[in-house]
């Protein structure tokens, strides 16, 4: 151990002798280090941020289509609701779009058919009032839920329970009392939709689908439905939706004719992740060939070391140094000077991942942040003392064969 330290301290002692030429090798493995740490620590950031964002907008969701003629029914939708336990959301959700007028203006009103379980398609609950029950469901009641903003914007205030809403859908107008209003949620996506929109006046109303079937008559919201909108927080929910699925199949008789097909927000998202990986590996991989450029300077600079010292070399070994101790003395110079290297890269790597998430950030209005794994970082400087000792194999080997007198002769 005593004989390590000293061919630390020799090799510290030749670094500090050539400070210049020393860090301009360094250069090359902190460059090489610094973008693969800033690389993954964006792109761990980016994926991250977007998980946070959309999984909660839309995490657990999951719809079921129609793939052929056949259509879901509401009394489908009831018999699921009744006889599958673990879901806590099975509804319709037929949207459509409308306007109404108020005293700042016209609105544009995103009009939603549901059932009272739709309550839960949100995590944040309900600001004011309550949601819509299962008997005002039944009954077809003229009620409605409101979004906080749209309350707010629409009223001028978020008290707006008992008040009175008329909505404009393509010639027919229907009017709703408001039961409750649904807290916004706080989500950068949302936001950085808003702020792209600008100030459009607009609103969110949710009321029971039986309401517009009493009113107008037209039976495809309870009889043509495209799809149904599913959550649970059971971990065995994939079971559950094929379950669902073979429940549809058996009460439309397409039993083997894949007529439906589940359509899960989570796949997508871990699907957008899996593509941000891959670039984030790609990239990393042609930041890393920096890394070979730097241990290429590395060798190179070693090689000039052996011929500067070529007579303190011949010395030593007509002293009686081995081949071992002349051969570990530059390996230890060379891993010196790629770990030192490597060090200075994770810090500027971390400094330069923090700045592009920063922008990254202030450019998408949504909050990035650095996630760099410590176990990497430091991976990463013991990767480049590696390299040092790879690259400086053959100046070493070089150094420990030359003959005594050769060296000596170059004096």
């Amino acid at each position: 151990m005593g004989q390590f330290l000293e061919y630390v301290k020799i090799a510290y002692k030749s670094i500090v002798s050539n400070k210049g030429r020393t860090f301009l090798t360094m250069l090359g493995i902190i460059i090489g280090i610094a973008s693969v740490i800033m690389i993954t620590g964006l792109g761990s950031g980016v994926k991250n941020a977007l998980d946070g964002s959309l999984g909660d907008l839309f995490r657990g969701q999951t719809y079921i289509y129609t793939n052929s003629d056949e259509y879901i029914t509401i009394d489908d939708i009831d018999y699921i609701k009744e006889n599958v336990k673990d879901l806590v959301m099975c509804t319709p959700e037929e949207k459509m779009y409308g306007s109404s007028q108020s005293v700042k203006g016209m609105f544009d009103v995103e009009y939603i058919m549901a059932n009272e379980t739709y309550e839960f398609y949100a995590s944040e609950g309900m600001l004011k009032g309550r949601y819509f029950t299962d008997e005002e469901v039944e009954r077809g009641d003229n009620v409605a839920v409101i979004d906080e903003k749209g309350a707010q914007a629409y009223f001028g205030s978020t008290d707006a329970v008992g008040q009175t809403i008329y909505v404009d859908l393509y010639d027919i107008t229907l009017e709703y009392r408001i039961v409750g209003v649904r807290k916004a949620k706080q989500n950068a996506i949302m936001d950085l939709s808003d702020s792209l929109n600008g100030e459009v006046k607009k609103l969110t109303l949710e009321v029971p689908y039986s309401h517009y079937y009493k009113v107008t008559g037209e039976t495809w919201v309870i009889d043509s439905l495209y799809s149904m909108l599913l959550s649970s927080n059971s971990p065995e929910i994939n079971d559950t939706l094929k379950r669902i699925v073979n429940i549809l199949e058996v009460r439309h008789d397409v039993r083997g004719e894949e007529a439906f097909y589940i359509d899960s927000f989570d796949s997508y998202l871990e699907q957008i992740n899996q593509i941000i990986g891959y670039i984030t590996l790609f990239i990393g991989f042609v930041s890393a060939i920096s890394l070979l450029v730097g241990g290429v300077g590395v060798m190179n600079i070693m090689l000039v070391s052996v011929t500067e010292r070529t007579s303190e070399i011949g010395i030593r070994k007509a002293l009686g140094a081995r081949t071992g101790s002349i051969m570990t003395q530059f390996l230890a110079e060379s891993a010196m000077i790629t770990f030192v290297g490597g060090i200075f890269g994770v810090l500027l790597g971390y400094g330069g991942a923090e700045l592009l998430c920063f922008i990254v950030g202030k450019v998408a209005k949504i909050p990035v942040h650095v996630s760099i794994n410590i176990f990497i970082a430091l991976g990463a400087a013991f990767f480049s003392a590696a390299i040092g000792i790879f690259f400086g194999i053959f100046p070493a080997k070089k150094a420990a064969d030359l003959s005594p007198i050769e060296a000596l002769r170059q004096e």
